[in-house]
């Protein structure tokens, strides 16, 4: 049974020879082929070859073009530093001055030097890999691209009191990320991941107000361009957990700090929940033994649908041991 094979018959919750790995690799995907970070996000070719490295020796069942948030905001004019082993990050807010907003356009992908990249980085994949292994495209969520735009903290008080200017910046993020999404599909993306991780700071009262109706809205047109769909929120998800769309989903992504039983009994009949061990109590400081433990005890929770995945990105400093005791675990539960 190939990857692909593997993670589709599990979201039917149908028999597999065993659970699907798809934890989230990528300051470990660099180090794994001995590039610094900014050859990683600037070069398809080397986010390729790390993910293909960390699928090969760490028995995951993905690939992805995920690298960092600043894709759409570069393509929107935001001027990026590259940090020579670190995130990229923005030099500055172009919605500093939220009247640049009438400014802004949504770029076509073919147009944008870091949109191309991860369109190049999924044929890429779809030439060496075929059919045998998910490719997951990647779209940051329109709450999170208006907070890369905008900065957080004054996106926060937005919310509050700047509601037409919010809902400006949303629809604007919402037609990026449906080209962006588009484009990866047309080369071939499988999945589209949608992260949207300032979600969970804004609250449950401005979620559902705001990230949830472009949550909905990003999510159909992805499944409507013909790729499933994954949602990765950060954070703590439990105050809002029964409003997640989980109808529009084919996998959510779950962080530590989630009831994993909770979430499956909420929504382990609509999507598959991937997650959720801690990645730094859990797999960075754990040992082999507490590792086996937890991917177990999640295993168990998570019911017929579940994937197996730590909360969020998989720490880069882990020890190879215990990165290899997921995959062996895994492969001791079976399907």
């Amino acid at each position: 049974m190939n990857a692909m094979e593997r993670v589709l018959l599990r979201l039917q919750g149908k028999k597999t020879d065993r659970i699907p790995n798809l934890n989230i690799v990528m300051l470990l995907a660099a180090q794994e082929i001995g590039v610094p970070y900014k050859a990683f996000c600037q070069d398809y070719r080397q986010l390729c070859r790390g993910n293909i490295a960390c699928v090969e020796k760490y028995g995951l069942d993905c690939v992805t073009t995920m690298s960092d948030s600043m894709r759409e905001a570069s393509a929107l004019g935001t001027e990026v530093i590259f940090p020579e082993n670190d995130v990229p990050y923005e030099a500055y807010y172009i919605l500093e001055n939220e009247e640049n907003l009438l400014k802004l356009k949504a770029c076509d992908p073919s147009e944008s030097e870091r949109m191309t990249d991860s369109v190049l980085a999924v044929e890429l994949y779809k030439r060496e890999l075929g059919d045998s292994i998910p490719v997951i495209g990647w779209v940051e969520g329109c709450m999170a691209e208006a907070a890369d735009l905008r900065g957080m903290n004054d996106f926060l008080i937005d919310l509050v009191d700047n509601e037409a200017f919010v809902t400006d910046l949303l629809e604007l993020c919402l037609e990026q990320a449906i080209l962006f999404a588009k484009a990866q599909i047309e080369a071939g993306a499988d999945f589209i991941g949608v992260g949207d991780a300032i979600a969970s700071v804004a609250g449950p009262h401005y979620y559902r107000k705001y990230a949830l109706p472009y949550q909905i809205r990003l999510l159909s047109a992805i499944k409507e361009m013909g790729a499933k769909t994954k949602l990765h929120i950060c954070g703590n998800t439990t105050p809002f957990l029964a409003d997640l769309p989980a109808e529009y989903c084919d996998i959510i992504d779950l962080d530590w700090m989630v009831p994993l039983e909770e979430a499956v009994k909420i929504h382990g009949n609509t999507c598959a929940l991937a997650g959720n061990y801690d990645p730094v109590a859990v797999l960075l400081q754990g040992t082999p033994e507490t590792i086996r433990q937890a991917v177990i005890d999640c295993a168990k929770a998570g019911g017929s649908r579940y994937i197996s995945a730590a909360g969020c990105e998989v720490p880069r400093m882990i020890s190879e041991e215990n990165f290899l005791t997921v995959k062996k675990a895994l492969d001791e539960i079976g399907g």
